[in-house]
């Protein structure tokens, strides 16, 4: 497969990568709300360092899927 293009929105040009960045955000934020109340929370030694692995392996599986 090939690159993907620079999108021009509006006279501002965004890379791929700002796509990706944006569709990882958003299955985090639906991933967070379905874990915060079942409780994963409790059995995480920290929980901002369990986000942050989160949206990481959430990035990096979307930009596998673009590439």
């Amino acid at each position: 497969m090939g690159l993907l293009p620079v999108m021009v929105i509006f006279g501002l040009s965004f890379p791929p990568v700002f796509f990706e960045l944006l569709v990882a955000l958003l299955l985090f934020l639906v991933f967070q709300r379905v874990l915060q109340p079942t409780g994963i929370y409790d059995f995480v030694w920290h929980p901002a360092l369990f986000n942050t692995a989160l949206y990481c392996c959430l990035f990096y599986l979307i930009t596998c899927l673009f590439v």
